[in-house]
């Protein structure tokens, strides 16, 4: 259905491609409300989950909820990425930090798109016995997760109990803290594989694993006291460490540094500085179980693709912004944004790893996929920031100037008042939505270009692989899909209504140990029993309420699977057509309101750029899910799988485009915008990546003040 099946050149159809559009812009312009992994894991969800439908296979149809998962967990990788400040440079009028920015977003949105592609094409091309055969380790990496959010907070204040901090305009203050990225996540999602890999082959070399561990305690540690003894651990130290901005960075108009050296950050975690003496066994411990899983992991099921992945994060963020910058301290280091975030390089990390994996596994279709819908996601992120900038120039008081039109003149006040209000727009949700919909055409091609692939036959490539039964995959799938998704989102409303509706009934004064006053979560009774004379104690917060509540939804998901599994439920559709479409719908609509919900309590006129236009749209989607698929089966020819020949001709497409699109967009940028010369540029306002007054120079983040 993605296209023709007659037509020679595979010409594609419009309304499935424009539905798979719309279905990812939603999802895009809902993401930009949550942001995120979990807001681009909903639209790669829906994305997903409508190329299934409007295939006009079967067997893709049959699995549905398996590209909803995984389209699912391939997109929510990139939220991760930021990329603010990289719009920034593009608007910036500095042209190194202008081309720099068209570059690193075509990156950007090429690791998004890429890993989102691959994600949905998996369930598109693999065998049943790898799909489900994944689930098994997935799951054991969630729960790694589930318990990282357990930990970390009571971890960082038991590291530092002096200093408080939040996770938002103070986060640098957690010992934790390593550029402002997500290691943590890639070093549990490693030890809840490492948990599998020991349950799942239940060998006799499992006792040698605290051996290691020991082993390798205590070579980290003596290794540290011997180069403490020699005197080589400062030198060391020195040799691999750099701070995070410019101790040469003058203060304006005078020869005074602007910052005190010591308030910088460094390349280190920031418990390295606050505990020095445990860095030696630690290290040492991470060698020692990494030595293990080496010497005898299997990692079998398809963890290995997980390992890959996650191995992946933390060398390329170890090659780039750690180790890398040492060499490019004169330019802030192998860092896309500083001071912000380096995630990018993880990212990169886990293309990478996946890109092996395939490789190694033959899935060339899958990376066929990735490689076209990430040309297509990098030239849209990029295009369409272009695109924005072109239609804010309409009107825009710099062009005016630029073009020698005088400030002061009549025609340049008349000019200026007549496009105000178009100038005002949201115009980020714009950005948001139409790159949405760009990433959902790059998902209509890359899928549909494999609509002609045979799914491969069950093979031995991957060793040893376990399954749950078929039943309680697809069960996993859906409670993830119809709950997981929306709970993760939905649940930052909360925050939202307490901050914006009478904060007196969401938040009570507490006076401090200190003396201090400070306002705390308020708590509500349960009904009925908690407002009984004398009880006191049944009464929780609006956070523990809305937890509470979709742990009933739960309970419920699970006692309506058990009994489907008995007897299948009436209501639900005998052709996996209708039941993709219902839990497609049911997905949709679920987000649609709650999006809304949380944009209610602050609304105003630029919010119909949002929430109003993603209704029309999901009124659309809601129309072509229902009559563009049809229960009859396409016919179609089988092609030859996809080779070494269609890989390469797909990669140096991508170096091709990348080559050119970001010097056209810069250029043609500068040619509407007449920007003034670096002397006159507002440096005050703008955000640059080079030059004597980068960002990193002129605005690093400092120990002593508020995260950047």
């Amino acid at each position: 259905m993605l296209f023709q099946p007659t037509s020679q050149f595979r010409s594609f159809r419009f309304y499935p491609v424009l539905l798979t559009g719309l279905a990812l812009s939603i999802g895009w312009g809902i993401r930009g409300n949550f942001g995120h992994e979990y807001g681009a894991a909903f639209a790669g969800c829906l994305a997903a989950l409508t190329v299934s439908l409007v295939s006009g296979r079967e067997d893709w149809r049959g699995r549905v909820l398996y590209f909803g998962f995984f389209g699912a967990l391939g997109w929510g990788f990139g939220g991760s990425m930021s990329y603010m400040q990289v719009i920034a440079y593009t608007q910036s009028g500095h042209w190194p930090s202008q081309w720099y920015g068209y570059s690193c977003l075509f990156l950007i949105g090429f690791l998004w798109a890429a890993l989102g592609s691959i994600g949905t094409a998996l369930p598109a091309v693999a065998d049943k016995e790898t799909l489900v055969g994944l689930f098994r380790p997935i799951v054991f990496v969630f729960a790694a997760w589930f318990i990282q959010d357990l930990v970390e907070d009571p971890l960082s204040n038991f590291l530092q109990s002096q200093i408080q901090f939040d996770h938002t305009w103070s986060r640098h203050k957690s010992p934790l803290y390593w550029f402002d990225a997500d290691y943590f996540a890639a070093f549990f999602a490693l030890a809840g594989l490492g948990i599998f890999d020991l349950t799942d082959r239940k060998e006799k070399n499992t006792f040698w694993l605290p051996v290691f561990i020991l082993g390798g305690a205590l070579l980290g540690f003596g290794t540290q006291q011997l180069l403490q003894t020699s005197g080589l651990d400062k030198s060391l130290a020195s040799l691999l460490t750099y701070k995070l901005g410019d101790v040469t960075y003058m203060q304006a108009g005078s020869n005074m540094p602007a910052f005190d050296p010591d308030n910088f950050l460094n390349n280190w975690p920031q418990w390295f500085g606050d505990y020095p003496q445990h860095i030696g066994w630690v290290a040492g411990i991470v060698a020692g179980i990494t030595a293990y899983f080496i010497r005898y992991g299997k990692f079998r099921s398809g963890a290995s693709l997980l390992v890959c992945m996650a191995s992946g994060w933390i060398l390329s963020f170890l090659l780039f912004p750690v180790l890398g910058s040492l060499f490019f301290t004169n330019i802030g280091g192998l860092r896309m944004t500083p001071p912000r975030g380096d995630d990018w390089a993880g990212i990169l990390g886990v293309f990478i790893g996946a890109v092996v994996w395939l490789k190694r596994y033959r899935f060339d279709a899958v990376l066929y996929a990735g490689l076209v819908g990430g040309t297509i996601g990098g030239l849209g992120f990029s295009g369409i920031q272009w695109i924005k900038l072109w239609l804010t120039s309409w009107g825009n008081p710099q062009v005016l100037l630029g073009k020698g039109m005088d400030g002061a003149s009549p025609l340049f006040q008349q000019t200026v008042l007549a496009w105000a209000d178009w100038q005002q727009q949201n115009w980020h949700s714009f950005l948001e939505q139409s790159y949405g919909f760009v990433n959902g055409i790059a998902i209509a091609v890359a899928i549909g270009l494999l609509r002609q692939q045979q799914i491969l036959p069950g093979r031995s490539t991957l060793p040893g692989v376990k399954l749950y039964r078929e039943s309680t995959a697809k069960a996993i799938a859906v409670f993830f899909i119809l709950l997981a998704i929306p709970y993760v989102n939905l649940f930052k409303n909360v925050k939202e209504w307490s901050d914006r509706l009478g904060p007196e009934n969401w938040q009570v004064i507490t006076r401090m140990p200190d003396g201090s006053e400070q306002a705390v979560a308020a708590h509500w009774d349960v009904p009925y029993i908690g407002r009984f004379p004398g009880v006191d104690f049944l009464s929780f917060t609006a956070e523990t309420w809305y937890r509470v509540t979709w742990v009933l939804l739960v309970i419920l998901f699970v006692k309506v699977i058990r009994r489907h599994r008995e007897e299948p439920l009436s209501f639900l559709p005998a052709s996996w057509l209708g039941r993709g479409q219902l839990v497609f719908l049911m997905l949709l609509w679920l987000m649609i309101m709650g999006n809304f919900e949380r944009a209610l309590v602050g609304w105003g006129s630029s919010r119909l750029l949002t929430e109003w236009v993603i209704t029309v749209n999901a009124m659309l989607a809601t129309y072509f899910i229902l009559t563009v698929p049809r229960e009859k089966q396409d016919t179609f020819a089988v092609t030859a799988p996809i080779g070494r020949v269609a890989l390469k001709r797909a990669f140096f497409t991508l170096i091709l485009v990348f080559l050119i699109s970001p010097p056209v967009l810069f250029v043609t940028n500068r040619m509407i915008y007449h920007y003034p010369e670096y002397a006159k540029l507002d440096k005050a306002h703008i955000h640059m990546r080079f030059g004597p007054d980068a960002d990193w120079r002129a605005k690093p983040i400092l120990k002593n003040e508020e995260h950047k």
